[in-house]
């Protein structure tokens, strides 16, 4: 249920907009490149998206010793619709990043792990969760 502001309300958005546009932000991606490059890693693939109060987020990053690591979540309080919405912009951005990188999806599907060896078996798995987006969970 929403309710209208009251004057006072309305006044400190304002005050709270005004500062904010005046403040530089990072975004989570630029903060993940930071966090990832302080440790000696790489982010090769990131994605988040927001819509009303919810998100989706789809990492692929590279740690110090050349192992590929995975993250995603799709906000389970949204339709099944939002949730594959989500999911196939996803997978889309990440299909155009992998032609970029010279990596094809592998055929045979892809375990969940802790790590992987590859980049190409990184971002296959991710593609192969992607393709099943209600059994996502966060």
């Amino acid at each position: 249920m929403s309710r209208r502001l009251s004057a006072e309300e309305r006044q400190a958005l304002s005050e709270l907009n005004r500062i904010l546009s005046e403040t530089p932000q990072w975004s989570s991606e630029e903060e993940l490149h930071h966090d990832m490059a302080n440790i000696g890693g790489r982010v090769w693939y990131c994605h988040y998206h927001y819509w009303e109060e919810h998100y989706s987020m789809v990492q692929l990053t590279e740690d110090r010793n050349g192992r590929f690591n995975t993250a995603y979540v799709l906000d389970r309080n949204t339709s099944p619709e939002m949730r594959r919405e989500a999911a196939l912009l996803a997978q889309k951005e990440l299909a155009e990043c992998m032609q970029k990188w010279g990596i094809t999806l592998l055929d045979s599907p892809v375990p969940e792990q802790m790590k992987y060896d590859s980049l190409a078996e990184a971002a296959s798995h991710l593609m192969q969760v992607l393709n099943d987006p209600e059994h996502i969970t966060g």
